[in-house]
């Protein structure tokens, strides 16, 4: 247990996790792209594809979460991957979220308030738990050592340290940490989408907003026996989100919206001024030419 070869926790955290949503006329699209690591308790190794049963249980376990946060939303079109190898967990989901916009008049508006979504419950692809990881592997090893002093542990340990984020934190507050540390949790992401940094890219007509709230979750327990080397034990988590939709958008609160012909009618009357303006030199051209042509008769 104690000779366990680790990876540069620098490392680990820098692959951090994007969710990533796109308005349309109808729907928004969604795509997660996700890595969690943890080295606490191995995890069976996995590479599959989300169909059938896992798919039907993801795709229920989001509409329910959304539906706590915008009513009449519904999930279709779920499609997926998930990986589990050497402490990771890398998972890409895309689906639709119907009904979370439409057209008011010239206005397409999306409300954007299920965003941060959480499924908080238990998912399973055959033994493995892809959505509970922090309750399923990691805080049962954390909370082993958190009394050590109180039991037959102390025979062998020296001492045993937690930390978050680089500070050291009691043990309680760890293993309660580690036991809510959830793959389908982006509370952090709650903030009105009028707070998040706004880009509108002329080029592509496209109107983006983006938002990192920092590490999701990054503990540490290091365990140091009375004879041979420390072991570390780690979990590390983190993501961050964007939005878009074509055209100009504006966001009031987390309801966007667009005016559908907003880049097209300076087009269209440019198009006009310079219809209006190929047409009266036409008709000058034509007027001055019948002139002439009335003036070399009369002269005959």
């Amino acid at each position: 247990m104690f000779s366990m070869l680790l990876l540069p926790f620098s490392v680990q955290s820098a692959n951090a996790s994007s969710l990533n949503y796109t308005i349309q006329e109808t729907k928004v699209s969604a795509g997660l792209a996700l890595n969690f690591y943890q080295n606490a308790t191995s995890m069976p190794n996995l590479n599959v594809t989300l169909t059938g049963t896992s798919a039907q249980d993801l795709t229920r376990a989001l509409e329910e979460s959304i539906r706590k946060k915008a009513v009449g939303l519904s999930i279709t079109s779920l499609t997926g991957e998930l990986k589990s190898a050497d402490g990771w967990v890398n998972s890409t989901i895309n689906f639709e979220v119907a009904g979370a916009s439409g057209r008011k008049g010239d206005l397409l508006v999306a409300n954007c308030s299920w965003a941060p979504f959480n499924v908080s419950r238990d998912l399973r692809i055959e033994d493995l738990s892809y959505n509970l990881i922090g309750a399923t592997y990691i805080r049962p090893r954390f909370a082993e050592y958190a009394n050590y002093t109180g039991t037959s542990l102390n025979e062998t340990i020296s001492a045993v340290q937690y930390l978050s984020i680089g500070e050291e934190v009691p043990p309680l507050i760890a293993v309660n940490r580690a036991g809510n540390a959830t793959l389908l949790d982006f509370a952090l992401i709650d903030q009105p989408i009028q707070n998040w940094k706004r880009t509108y890219n002329i080029t592509n007509d496209l109107t983006t907003w983006t938002y990192d709230p920092g590490l999701a979750l990054n503990l540490e327990m290091k365990v140091t026996p009375r004879e041979g080397l420390p072991s570390t034990f780690q979990a590390s988590y983190s993501y961050n989100a964007s939005v878009s939709v074509k055209g100009s958008g504006q966001a009031q609160g987390n309801v966007i919206s667009v005016d559908m012909y907003g880049g097209l009618m300076p087009l269209l009357m440019l198009v006009v001024v310079l219809v209006t303006f190929v047409a009266a030199i036409i008709a000058s051209w034509t007027y001055r030419s019948r002139r002439r042509q009335m003036l070399l008769r009369k002269r005959r």
